[in-house]
């Protein structure tokens, strides 16, 4: 049972794919799925075309980027609006490096641009609200790679 501070999440993904007819190995089925949460609309998924699955498809790569700059976004919105710094508009732009670490897969690198509209308040109070956006994001807490940061305050 979580604690008072803790919160419970669940989804659910289905392998909506199927067997290839006369293919072997790892081309012998399809990585379509189906990211499935209760009340929520689907989201199709499947591997990268690298990893013999459909790009136009959203794949795990990118289901967590878009986790680290929703994360970044929602948790400046906050900082911004508690600090008195009116946005007329936020955008975060992120992209990261697949690699190998260890003799394991895995995301070695990400960067995070985020572009800020002021509407009203200190730009270099804006500025700085990323690098707290970014030590407060838990997205960011949960990842083991380093994220680089680079605000855009225009």
């Amino acid at each position: 049972m979580p604690s008072s501070r803790e919160s419970q999440f669940e989804t659910r993904v289905r392998w909506t794919g199927s067997y290839v007819e006369g293919q072997t190995g790892g081309r012998s089925y399809t990585r379509d799925v189906l990211v499935d949460p209760d009340g929520k609309p689907p989201i199709p998924g499947s591997a990268g075309a690298r990893f013999f699955g459909d790009d136009t498809r959203y794949n795990p790569e990118d289901l967590m980027l878009a986790s680290l700059a929703e994360c970044h976004l929602l948790t400046y919105l906050a900082l911004a609006t508690k600090a008195g710094i009116r946005l007329a508009a936020l955008s975060v732009a992120v992209s990261g490096t697949l690699g190998s670490l260890d003799g394991k897969t895995r995301f070695t690198r990400a960067t995070l641009t985020a572009r800020t509209q002021l509407a009203a308040g200190d730009p270099e109070r804006a500025r700085a609200l990323h690098t707290d956006a970014h030590e407060q994001c838990f997205m960011s807490n949960s990842v083991s790679f380093p994220i680089d940061v680079v605000p855009v305050i225009e």
